[in-house]
């Protein structure tokens, strides 16, 4: 999605406020029923003024569906508090918070404004509130009150009006004063003391105005007079736009001047722009002006003490499953535990420690204890690897971190145990990381310092096996465990790079890219920042006058995102340019520039880290540096594969499975039209191409081909006919009459399809191959876009699932076989695996490889596998 950040003075407002007669009379929403009076300190030398519905609804939007395991939506509420925290914690400045900052918090009361009253069009073309928010926007007010922070709200106005009546005041006082909100009418509140934080929490102010809209904080309210607000149904003046409203305040000063001098105004066809929108232009500028002297009462000196409600909060923060906002704020459980001195652990011995890298190829030990199977907590008082003398296995959370850290520095043989992280993620996969493991199980916080963790991860360890039962236990023992010991030997091998090759790509790079951006502006007929969006959507759309069918969801803004362009490919050159340039600059800035600076210099190659507990689906990730999103599909990207060499001696092996994901929905649906395809070895998507189209296989054209391909993957994520007409080429009736023909020929696809969707409501979680579990509790969840999100999920993981742990066990038969032949698995990139294989026994290596991977498990369906070789991943493709 193509969209600013939550507070961005470049973006369309979201909450816009404006000046007219008061209302009367006005009431100041009561206090809570407990509340007490606030205590009243020392005056603040900064106050920060927030719009508290404004970063609601952009938090709403801004992060993706969130809820907890119960399935309450929580995404604005998790979006609100870290930006208050992180006011909190920096109190809007790049410093630390002063205790002489206040923050204040106000919010649009629920009822009309006077705005409202005189303009029964003010904000008639907004979008209907999501269902799921004004419940969200309840508890984040209870949750400003439990933080201690001044809470206003003022019926008949809208917080722009208190934030510019307190911003008035305090800058009367001396104060300064900044203000967190999206909205632009705010630009009219700036001074010298008054600035604007913008989504990166720079201070905006009266300079940059002038810099950026070439008009004075003074002519703000008549520029957004004259170009309005659609957002807000503020109209404007129809045809002036922010070029002309900028020029005409140059010329003429004011909108006051403009209006009574029509007939001075040049060119003419401006002035009679005006003139037929001259009351709309009036309108539009009472409904910008933001009131600066609302009758609201509130003691900065208040505003500066902070009496949070702790036990309370933090009830409720658990209750949101917030624990990592507990930990932030310091009210975590600490958990007592008495270190002993250092003795020689044990094999059952259950670590805790600490790395100084989050890559533990390239870390140091900075700490390490272990529990007993007494119970009793040992502690290293300066641990190096010498510490880890003895052992075979070491247990613990993130145990194969530590096996990895022991294994670079001469511990070859030290594996990763047990691992209650890795328990929690079989039995949950939502919510598997060491925080919230930490507080679903025990009730208590993560330590931060290791004697804690060890504790914390044996009481984990006992806690958890019990519930490993059934399939989940098989899961767990027979695939995540052991495949962790294989990950841990991948980490410590690493992968060898050529980085002067590199180098030299991101040189090449370097050139085309200033060559395409020359093109662009040669197209475009002006010079401008590629990278800025506002730019570019006016280049697009109002110069070029391309057609602009994708809008974001937080203001309505004409999109540039690569997904709105790629449709626009062929309707002008400029695109296509455009996109090429993009692609550069994301290669270059995400791999061709870092990754030689990765390289370990004790082994000079580059190492990954696969994590088991990320995804889902049940699927590895790699991480620092992620090695599984280099592109394939363009020829540029595939360029950057050739900087992965083989060591001396050796080959790369690249062996995929094919087509394994159709195979395992023709496993799991019974589905006879594809089970018989894949027996008689057709090809599937041309297979499908004539069955809707009611063609021979013969008659089938490439692009035929192509579009039952997107069907046939696209089916597995709940892919629409709007999609289909986008990615074939046809019209949205043609794309919906395919997708039906296609549950017509594989009825059975169409029965899984709905069988799981009523299995996953009554359940709450579904189920791969294997007894794999996913918890989907949003399925049951009123909102449609949460509840649709969560049935794509259901219907696409028991299929990546098994995909996952097909794999998953090839890795586990592959490891020990392939040493034995002195070759070596490097990595594993989704269907992909990498292998190293001694040049002179690459057949062996390879018809090993084939075998295993190809009966890993058995399906009703042959699996195939398609193995290349080369001096490099690039050739071995």
């Amino acid at each position: 999605m193509d969209q600013p950040g939550l507070f961005d003075p470049n973006s369309k407002p979201g909450q816009p406020d404006t000046d007219l007669t008061l209302p009367s009379p006005v009431e100041l929403v009561p206090a809570p029923a407990n509340a007490t009076p606030r205590k009243v300190g020392r005056m603040p030398k900064r106050i920060v003024l927030v719009d508290g519905h404004a970063l609601a609804f952009r938090s709403y939007f801004a992060i993706q569906a969130l809820s907890t395991k119960s399935g309450r939506p929580v995404q604005a509420i998790f979006g609100f508090l870290r930006t208050i925290l992180k006011l909190l914690r920096d109190g809007g400045s790049r410093r630390r918070l002063s205790a002489d900052h206040a923050i204040i918090v106000v919010f649009d009361a629920p009822a009309k404004t006077f705005r409202h009253e005189e303009f029964d069009s003010y904000k008639a073309g907004r979008a209907p509130t999501p269902e799921d928010l004004p419940q969200q926007i309840r508890e984040i007010k209870h949750l400003v009150d439990l933080l201690g922070l001044s809470r206003l709200e003022l019926a008949g106005f809208e917080a722009d009006d208190i934030i510019g009546t307190l911003a008035r005041r305090a800058e009367i006082e001396g104060i300064e004063v900044r203000i967190l909100s999206p909205d632009r009418d705010a630009f009219q509140l700036l001074s010298d003391r008054v600035k604007v934080l913008t989504s990166d929490y720079e201070e905006f102010g009266p300079e940059d105005v002038q810099k950026k809209y070439g008009v004075s904080v003074a002519q703000w309210v008549d520029y957004r007079s004259l170009t309005g607000d659609a957002s807000d149904n503020i109209p404007g003046a129809k045809g002036i736009g922010p070029k002309t409203a900028q020029k005409l305040l140059q010329d003429y000063g004011t909108l006051d001047f403009i209006l009574g001098s029509l007939d001075e105004v040049k060119p003419e066809k401006v002035s009679n722009k005006i003139r037929e929108s001259y009351q709309a232009v009036l309108d539009s500028k009472r409904l910008s002006q933001i009131v600066t002297d609302v009758p609201v009462e509130l003691d900065f000196r208040a505003a500066l003490v902070r009496d949070a409600d702790e036990p309370a909060l933090v009830r409720e923060l658990r209750s949101l499953e917030f624990a990592s906002f507990v930990r932030e704020l310091g009210l975590e459980n600490k958990r007592e535990v008495t270190a002993l001195g250092w003795i020689a652990p044990p094999q059952a011995a259950v670590f805790g420690f600490t790395l100084s890298e989050d890559s533990a190829a390239l870390a140091n030990l900075t700490g390490l204890a272990f529990a007993g199977e007494d119970g009793e907590v040992h502690a290293h008082p300066d641990p190096t690897d010498a510490a880890l003398d003895g052992l075979s296995e070491v247990n613990g959370a993130d145990a194969k971190s530590l096996a990895v850290f022991g294994r670079t520095h001469g511990h070859e043989s030290l594996e990763p145990g047990d691992d209650p992280i890795l328990m929690a993620y079989v039995l949950d996969s939502n919510a598997a990381d060491p925080a919230n493991v930490s507080q679903r199980y025990l009730e208590e916080d993560w330590p931060r310092e290791p004697a804690g963790r060890a504790a914390a991860a044996q009481s984990l360890l006992k806690t958890l096996s019990p519930l490993l039962t059934g399939r989940l236990r098989s899961v767990y023992e027979d695939i995540e465990r052991p495949v962790s010991k294989v990950l841990a030997a991948m980490e410590t091998r690493g992968v060898s790079l050529d980085a002067p090759y590199l180098r030299g790509l991101s040189e090449t790079m370097t050139a085309r890219m200033a060559e395409l951006e020359q093109n662009v502006w040669d197209l475009a007929g002006e010079r401008f920042n590629l990278n800025s969006r506002d730019r570019l959507e006016a280049i697009l759309y109002d110069k070029l006058q391309l057609e602009s069918g994708k809008k974001t969801k937080l203001t309505g803004k004409r999109s540039t995102a690569v997904s709105a362009l790629e449709p626009l490919r062929d309707a002008h050159p400029i695109v296509a340019k455009l996109l090429d340039y993009r692609e550069l600059s994301k290669l270059k800035g995400t791999y061709l520039d870092p990754l030689p600076t990765l390289i370990n210099p004790a082994t000079g190659r580059l190492h990954t880290t696969f994590s088991q507990t990320v995804a889902a689906t049940g699927r590895l990730s790699s991480l620092n540096p992620n090695l599984q999103n280099i592109p394939v599909r363009t020829e540029t990207g595939r360029e950057i594969r050739k900087g992965f060499i083989a060591a001396p001696g050796f080959l790369f092996m690249s062996a995929d499975y094919s087509q394994i994901e159709l195979r395992i929905l023709a496993e799991m649906t019974g589905e006879p039209g594809l089970i018989e395809s894949f027996h008689s070895k057709e090809d599937i998507h041309r297979r499908t191409a004539a069955t809707i189209l009611g063609l021979t296989l013969e008659e089938v054209t490439p692009d035929q081909r192509r579009g039952a391909k997107a069907i046939n993957y696209g089916v597995l994520y709940g892919m629409s006919a709007r999609r289909l007409s986008q990615d074939w080429g046809v019209s949205y009736q043609e794309a919906a009459e395919f997708i039906e023909r296609y549950f017509k020929a594989y009825p059975l696809v169409a029965k899984y399809i709905e069988d799981t969707k009523v299995f996953c409501r009554a359940n709450g979680y579904v189920e791969d191959l294997f007894g794999r579990r996913r918890y989907l509790p949003e399925i049951n969840n009123r909102a449609f876009n949460v509840r649709e999100a969560a049935e794509r999920a259901a219907v696409n993981m028991p299929i990546q699932g098994s995909n996952a742990d097909i794999i998953k066990l090839a890795m586990i038969r592959l490891e020990p076989e392939l040493c034995r032949l002195g070759a070596r698995l490097l990595l594993q990139v989704h269907d992909e695996l990498i292998v190293e294989a001694p040049e002179d026994r690459v057949e062996a290596v390879q018809n090993l490889v084939c075998d295993l991977m190809t009966h890993a498990y058995e399906l009703s369906v042959p699996i195939e596998v398609g193995v290349g070789c080369g001096r490099s991943w690039y050739d071995a493709k």
